[in-house]
């Protein structure tokens, strides 16, 4: 195991243990996005910040009823693999009682289970040795010594806010703040601010000029080069793209505008023919890439292409081929093509049956999205026509 670089964020020397701090953050996210589940999407009244340890659970405080109150201990267990056994005599009361519960685990074999962000159903598990996840916060703290603060746009129950808003904060021992687009973000020298692409497209065009000494990072899809070079321009000091999955945590990492990623210390690359590649951890656990990539170097690759067909869309990945397959279904569709826009949405080219009013079409497919598709499967935008969209060869195309 890896020391930690900086400290803090391990139980002591040696140890794999979750620092408090890190796992409040990690449990009130959880929690927060358990009620969300069982509101509907309804948050009102409910504060979305890392509560106080003293906070009551129950009517004095947060005001989640019995029912809730199950819920958020299923979640909690579920996450941090916990069961009943390290409960107390009384169920809790109060947020630092679910802070008891996570950190009362002694053992090294602890894992973080995380749900992946599909748009196909029930997300999926994706479980984590808890030393992997610290190794690789350790790892990070060095390259990030010198910040200050931790500044989150992303929730602590995904691996990337995990990582990079609870461990990373805590391996360094420095504070973390939450910010939203659309509030004064309120940027100070030091700050490392953790988004994902759309939040930095967002901040190309809403921050006119960023305070002096403020790092950026990027993750949970592609980091468009031109927004890139646009915050760079208006003053953000350094900004890194992250490369990794659900399933890996991450796995490379670079320096934008460089093209290439760097692999992470825990991984290595194999080949498996035909030029494609797989990772293999220190243990010798072979791993499927999410992509298919190019490697560059020894410890260098750049990804080519989603290996599932996949797109990420705000942090969660969605498959263009299921939005069009339910698009299809819609009454008077002949044939319909869903393919990524270059703002980052989806957008949908359709071919309405021969006779088929396309404004009547048009309000048809709106209603089927609404019922059928998540907010980010959605597409922002309907093109029609006779045919899809192909070129001189046959193939399908894009269409602008």
């Amino acid at each position: 195991m890896t020391p930690a670089v900086g400290g803090g964020v391990f139980g002591g020397p040696g140890t794999s243990e979750l620092h408090r701090s890190a796992a409040h953050r990690i449990a009130c996210a959880v929690v927060a996005a358990e009620i969300r589940r069982l509101r509907d999407g309804d948050l009102s009244g409910l504060p979305i910040v890392d509560w106080p340890e003293d906070m009551p659970i129950g009517d004095e405080g947060l005001g989640l009823d019995s029912l809730e109150q199950l819920g958020t201990l299923g979640a909690l267990a579920e996450m941090f693999g916990l069961d009943d056994g390290w409960l107390g005599a009384e169920p809790p009361g109060r947020v630092g009682d679910w802070i008891d519960w996570v950190t009362a685990r002694h053992d090294g074999g602890r894992e973080i289970t995380v749900m992946t962000s599909g748009s196909t159903g029930a997300p999926r598990a994706c479980r984590h040795a808890l030393g992997d996840l610290l190794d690789e916060a350790a790892y990070l703290s060095a390259r990030f010594a010198d910040r200050r603060r931790v500044v989150a746009m992303v929730p602590a129950h995904h691996l990337y806010g995990i990582v990079w808003t609870a461990l990373l904060p805590g391996a360094l021992g420095i504070p973390v703040v939450v910010r939203t687009i659309g509030a004064t973000l309120d940027l100070s020298a030091g700050d490392i601010v953790i988004a994902v692409p759309e939040q930095w497209r967002a901040m190309s065009r809403i921050v006119r000029r960023f305070p002096e000494d403020v790092v950026g990072v990027s993750s949970a899809g592609v980091l468009d080069d031109h927004v890139a070079d646009g915050l760079l321009t208006a003053g953000l000091t350094r900004l890194v793209d992250i490369y990794g999955a659900s399933e890996t945590s991450a796995i490379a990492i670079r320096d934008v505008p460089a093209a290439t990623y760097d692999l992470l210390p825990r991984w290595t690359l194999e080949p498996r023919g035909d030029g494609d590649w797989r990772l293999v951890d220190r243990d010798g656990a072979w791993v499927e890439l999410p992509d298919l990539i190019a490697r560059t170097g020894e410890r260098a690759l750049r990804p080519i292409g989603r290996r599932d067909g996949a797109v990420q869309i705000g942090g969660h990945n969605v498959w263009p081929d299921r939005v069009a397959r339910i698009l299809g279904d819609t009454d008077g569709v002949a044939d319909v093509a869903v393919r990524l826009h270059a703002n980052g949405r989806l957008k949908a080219f359709v071919v309405p049956v021969e006779g088929r009013d396309s404004a009547e079409l048009s309000i048809a497919l709106d209603r089927v999205a609404a019922e059928r598709l998540t907010d980010h499967e959605r597409p922002i935008s309907f093109r029609f026509g006779s045919s899809l969209p192909r070129g001189d060869m046959g193939k399908p195309t894009d269409w602008t």
